[in-house]
């Protein structure tokens, strides 16, 4: 008994089906190392839950300089350069506020003069909280950044950058954990009536608030000397 023949394999098509296997393995394999190579601010800044357009911080802090002893303060920054600083103290609570370049002064309900001292202050606080909060690192009209490389890293941190505000100023150099976590902060600040000095902030006990993880703890010193413990009682985000 005879046996129809099916139609004859074209040999063309089949090539072009292969082709476009190969293709489509290929553009897959591209996406998928397009999304391994996402920068290390990248990484950071969904490591941490997602950007920030603000974030608060109530803190207990015992301080070692200046007039050392437990403070309690609030900060708050609002990007890319706003920064509210409110300390809490026996008598009138007083407010630096920088806003959109703008410094005011508060001591209870009395506005007064900015002293000079403060306004450097507020403008040191307000360029390492930007380059710290990482979000701004994106922004090439803001900030510009490099990779360090595995022999500029101190001991125990996987990755690291050096950044610079395209305003100005002294690098700042962030170091983060297997993870990506941001654990470690160096620059140059300004810090009056303590002084002038290089910065080295290490961020430790990661918890969660919000969808980000954030480091409830936080360890100063300024110029080798240790400066303060930080203590996050409380924070406030206004995710990005």
């Amino acid at each position: 008994m005879a046996t129809a023949a099916g139609p004859p394999v074209n040999a063309g098509a089949r090539t072009g089906r292969r082709l476009a296997r190969f293709v489509t393995l290929a553009v897959a394999v591209a996406l998928g190392a397009a999304g391994c190579a996402r920068s290390l601010v990248d990484r950071a800044i969904a490591a941490r839950g997602g950007p920030l357009a603000g974030v608060t911080r109530e803190v207990r802090a015992q301080v070692h300089e200046g007039i050392p002893g437990e403070w309690t303060w609030e900060l708050a920054y609002r990007a890319p350069r706003d920064v509210r600083w409110t300390l809490h103290t026996w008598g009138d609570e007083q407010s630096y506020v920088l806003e959109g370049g703008r410094a005011s002064y508060t001591l209870g309900s009395a506005r007064l003069p900015v002293p000079p001292e403060a306004r450097t202050s507020l403008d040191t606080q307000s360029r390492w909280l930007a380059v710290t909060s990482l979000d701004v690192l994106r922004e090439p009209s803001i900030a510009s950044w490099n990779e360090l490389s595995r022999d500029q890293l101190p001991t125990g941190v996987a990755h690291g950058l050096e950044a610079r505000l395209v305003e100005g100023g002294s690098p700042y150099r962030l170091f983060f954990d297997t993870d990506d976590h941001l654990v470690l902060a160096e620059g140059e600040v300004a810090l009056p009536p303590i002084g002038s000095g290089h910065l080295r902030v290490r961020y430790q006990d990661f918890s969660e608030t919000d969808g980000h993880w954030l480091p409830r703890r936080a360890v100063y010193e300024l110029d080798g000397r240790p400066l303060l413990e930080e203590e996050v009682l409380r924070y406030t985000i206004v995710p990005g």
